[in-house]
């Protein structure tokens, strides 16, 4: 994009301007002003400027204040001053207090102008492009969030078709045990890829601080054995122990652990837990789980037989943080912590000795 390379003079003596007209007149855009009023008007219907150059003392507003309002009606105007000796210290006040780019002492000599020149309209021309890439990065940015947004959208109307089907297809009475079966994995598929759908939604709005989380109670028990009962597969071809427990004792029927959360949540977070500690774990290893109840807090500890590598260990919950995962994304623990801070908990590991153990703070129900 074409930028602004205009500079603009201004001084409350009309020899000393146009003597900066001869010198400098055909190698540089400039306009000239007697006078910080006449500054003022020059900025308002002859702009944009990309620098400024000011005289300090002037009758009326002198060089710092005439700037100082010059910036009101050129923000990106690069501002250079002109004073002399006797200035100093107000011109070095003047710039260490960042209003200033340059001040240079009268007489100037034209070589010395036209360097500080040159280097008032790099700096305009780096912070132009500086804001174009923060502008075309944030456009980005929002084209992005727009897409997934229509994504989001888009995607349900196929999804609530392929819940809803395999629910009608099982009324029928022709059906063997096999197929009904069959049908019930389609319909769950189904209803763990809206529940994806709907949980990239919940994340993007917890990143940015957007989220109303609408807790109720959660049983945590069944949902780990349903995660359990999906991992069986991997269990027993890699030779895994899963084992669950509560309170110090095994899981049995009539046990329950109530947490106040969303459902949909937690399950996506004790998923994404799970399935790193089934990745992480060695062959013939333990992937353990234990529940504890603690005064109003809820722990869940998960645990397998690996180690974290040293190298992400400082940077474990970080987003796209990953090692020896040839198919990571380093989102897991990464969103399972957004879950759990987003409850009001939180989720803290720990690693060496031969074993990982990732522990969940929820509130209790």
């Amino acid at each position: 994009m074409p930028q602004c390379a205009k500079i603009l003079f201004v001084d409350d003596e009309g020899a000393v301007l146009d003597s900066l007209r001869r010198n400098l007149g055909r190698c540089y855009d400039m306009e000239t002003a007697v006078g910080p009023e006449e500054g003022l008007r020059r900025l308002e219907t002859a702009g944009p400027f990309a620098v400024i150059v000011s005289d300090l003392r002037m009758p009326g507003m002198d060089g710092v204040a005439f700037l100082a309002k010059a910036r009101e009606l050129a923000p990106e105007a690069v501002p250079l001053m002109l004073t002399g000796h006797g200035d100093l210290d107000a011109a070095m006040a003047a710039v260490n207090e960042g209003r200033i780019f340059r001040f240079l002492t009268k007489p100037c000599p034209p070589d010395i102008l036209a360097r500080s020149l040159d280097a008032a309209l790099a700096q305009y021309r780096l912070a132009a492009a500086d804001r174009e890439l923060l502008r075309v990065t944030l456009e980005n940015a929002r084209l992005k969030e727009d897409v997934e947004r229509i994504l989001r959208h888009d995607l349900k109307t196929p999804l609530t078709t392929i819940v809803s089907l395999p629910q009608v297809m099982a009324e029928d009475e022709n059906l063997t045990s096999d197929q009904r079966e069959m049908l019930s994995l389609i319909e769950d598929a189904g209803y763990t890829i809206l529940g994806m759908v709907n949980l990239s939604a919940a994340l993007y709005k917890m990143e940015r601080g957007q989220y109303q989380l609408e807790p109720a109670e959660v049983d945590l028990v069944p949902m780990l054995r349903k995660l359990f009962a999906s991992h069986a597969d991997t269990a027993r071809r890699r030779e895994l122990a899963l084992t669950l427990s509560l309170d110090g004792r095994p899981d049995s029927p009539e046990a329950a652990c109530l947490v106040r959360g969303e459902s949909l949540l937690c399950c996506s977070m004790l998923a994404n837990l799970m399935a790193n500690a089934m990745e992480a774990s060695p062959q013939g290893g333990t992937v353990s789980v234990e529940l504890r109840r603690e005064g109003e807090t809820v722990r869940v500890a998960i645990a397998n037989q690996g180690e974290v590598p040293q190298s992400i260990r400082d940077r474990f919950f970080e987003k796209y943080v990953t090692a020896g995962k040839p198919k990571g994304t380093g989102l897991g623990a990464y969103s399972a912590r957004r879950v759990a801070l987003a409850h009001g908990g939180d989720i803290v590991m720990e690693t060496g000795g031969g074993e990982t153990t990732l522990t969940v703070s929820l509130p209790a129900a």
